[in-house]
């Protein structure tokens, strides 16, 4: 099991996101939460996709692509910080 990084190994910025990483085998964790996004999206239809709860706000389609965005952001700077790239 890994250990927590401790506070001198990343930017200030992102402890908010590590403190909300439960504690536990990361591996099983992702595995879990991506069985658990699965559960909750196979059911919405597409039209439910396009759902708004008011003007101007993203639908749940958006949400899901910015969410997909980020992940390909984070693997890419997760990559190039296991590389030694500055």
């Amino acid at each position: 099991m890994q250990k927590r990084p401790g506070t001198n190994e990343y930017n200030p910025y992102y402890s908010m996101y590590i403190k909300l990483v439960p504690d536990g085998d990361i591996i099983h964790i992702l595995e879990q939460q991506m069985k658990e996004t699965n559960l909750l999206l196979k059911d919405i239809s597409d039209s439910e996709g396009h759902f708004r709860y008011a003007p101007n706000k993203w639908s749940i389609k958006e949400v899901i692509g910015h969410i997909a965005d980020t992940e390909r952001i984070m693997a890419y700077r997760l990559l190039s910080i296991a590389r030694g790239e500055t």
